[in-house]
């Protein structure tokens, strides 16, 4: 076996064609190996061709054949062509066998690589310059027609007017105004229904120019704008308006295709990676439930959203959930209601309880009773999540809604009641009283630990004249929790309770029952003194 007799012009030529066939991350995994003296075995092969041999070990034992002279004949038995990083590995070994420093090597090609970079984004950029030029001048010879395609439409709106939104010295709504002047007069010698489909155009693309703009102010720009929920209300109306009207119309078949570029820029808006105050899902949700409401198109919209989703690790998780939520809407709308609440328990952002509870108004109004519980069961936790009064309070309406609706579901829409505690129980106390179920009142109240001093006085009233033996538990556990407190104030109101108490048991016609409870009593806190005294103070303790 000859060991190799390497000089530095080898070296140097190696290098050179190294830095032209191999990638710089290929290189730099070949530096680790060497670094982790993986390289073995090395000599130079005996022939017409110089050739070095060595084996390199990674999870496997790889034999190398470096070509001295052209790089590119050299061979490996991993066989990843180009990107072997066993062959890297073998040079810096050569590096070192002729007395150069590898480092030295492995630092020129990163600069190298640098430098290439460098030269790529830039001729990219210049490429991007020239075909933004070249879209400019053709934006620029367009005007508003009925005979362009809605990408052309988009492409002049952007053309025109998507700079002045960029102007944060100007008010949001003067811009949006002008902006929709200028389109809407445009438009006005276009023929229905089609004048109202361009409308509608005009409308996401002012969406989208506000998202952006307010996605900019987030960022730090000064503004003194209005609300985003503000400046985009009247776009979101008018939007909303279109629709209605443009449902009502038969389109000509030549703009179904302008139909259909209402759903891609609806979800273009939808689905940007950008946080913004804007709700663009909403403008997305509207355009499909209106005018683009038909089996097929849904299905393929399905399926283009599904196909957005599959590279999940790769994507944003906002973006992320902003494709769920958009699949959400259209699986309602296509009735798969458990493939769309699967994705709702996925969502880590969008997850507000508003976003969702008219699917759940649109199964109740359909008497479809399985999929409306379904709605209501994956609306729970979120509402008690988010802890907001006007959240619970749409959430009781539709509740209560359904219980008097569908008789059956009594049972499981009770269940549902208890995740929700404490926040619903104002709501689920007075509804108990009002279907006179007394026993279920007194649980929940036991539940909450109430005493009668923090009960509804109008409620507690209602109980004791309709059924007081209910009352007999809450006052238990009062009594006993306030001497639980070990201090005399709280003694002092156990004693008012207990007065209270003997009452009860007295117009109930059950004294020797109250004896026993209070025997009972006085044998549990026998080592209370400051409650045996409060009690002869009473005068229920001789």
């Amino acid at each position: 076996m000859q060991q190799p007799d390497v000089s530095v012009d080898d070296i140097n030529r190696l290098a050179g064609q190294m830095k032209e066939h191999y990638s710089y991350a290929t290189l730099e995994q070949g530096w680790r190996y060497y670094r982790k003296n993986a390289v073995s075995h090395v000599h130079e092969d005996v022939g017409k061709a110089r050739v070095i041999r060595a084996e390199v070990h990674e999870t496997e034992r790889y034999h190398v054949s470096l070509h001295m002279k052209r790089v590119e004949a050299s061979t490996c038995t991993c066989r990843t062509g180009n990107e072997c990083k066993h062959r890297a590995a073998l040079f810096f070994q050569l590096c070192e066998a002729a007395g150069k420093k590898p480092e030295l090597y492995l630092s020129n090609f990163r600069q190298a690589f640098i430098e290439l970079e460098r030269q790529r984004t830039a001729a990219r950029k210049r490429e991007a310059q020239k075909a933004e030029r070249e879209r400019r001048v053709r934006a620029s010879q367009m005007t508003l027609s009925a005979d362009a395609s809605a990408k052309d439409w988009h492409l002049l709106f952007h053309r025109k007017y998507a700079r002045p939104f960029t102007d944060f010295q100007s008010s949001v709504v003067d811009i949006t105004k002008w902006v929709k002047e200028q389109l809407y007069r445009d438009s006005e010698a276009m023929a229905e229904p089609v004048r109202t489909l361009l409308r509608m155009h005009v409308q996401l693309f002012l969406i989208q120019q506000l998202a952006e703009r307010y996605a900019q102010a987030a960022r730090g720009y000064h503004s003194r704008d209005i609300s985003a929920d503000d400046a985009v209300r009247p776009c979101m109306e008018e939007l909303t308006e279109l629709s209605r009207r443009l449902a009502g119309s038969k389109l000509p078949k030549a703009f179904k295709e302008h139909l259909r570029h209402l759903g891609v820029m609806a979800e273009q808006v939808a689905l940007s990676e950008e946080e913004s105050p804007v709700d663009r899902l909403a403008a997305f949700a509207l355009v499909w439930s209106g005018v683009l409401n038909d089996p097929e198109e849904l299905q393929l919209e399905r399926a283009r959203l599904k196909e957005r989703l599959k590279p999940l690790s790769e994507l944003r998780p906002r973006l992320r959930d902003s494709i769920r939520v958009a699949l959400i809407h259209i699986e309602s709308l296509l009735g798969c209601d458990e493939d769309a609440i699967a994705h709702v328990h996925s969502l880590t952002f969008y997850n507000e309880p508003e976003r969702f509870v008219q699917y759940a108004n649109d199964r109740m109004h359909s008497g479809d009773h399985e999929k409306l519980l379904m709605w209501l069961k994956a609306l729970a936790p979120m509402v008690s999540q988010s802890r907001q009064r006007e959240h619970l309070e749409r959430y009781w309406m539709l509740w209560k809604q359904a219980y008097d609706a569908h008789a059956g579901m009594h049972q499981e829409l009770d269940s549902l009641l208890l995740a929700l505690l404490p926040g619903i129980y104002p709501y689920l106390s007075s509804f108990l009283l009002e279907q006179g179920r007394y026993r279920d009142w007194a649980d929940i109240q036991i539940a909450r630990r109430i005493s009668p001093e923090e009960a509804d006085a109008a409620e507690w009233r209602q109980v004791a004249a309709a059924a007081p033996d209910m009352l007999l538990p809450l006052y238990h556990q009062a009594i006993e929790r306030h001497i639980e407190e070990r201090n005399r104030d709280q003694y002092r109101i156990a004693v008012t309770l207990l007065h209270e108490l003997r009452s009860m048991y007295e117009r109930k016609g059950s004294l020797p029952t109250w004896e026993r409870y209070m025997d009972n009593l006085l044998d549990r806190y026998s080592r209370l003194r400051a409650f045996q005294e409060e009690l002869r103070g009473g005068a229920l303790l001789t």
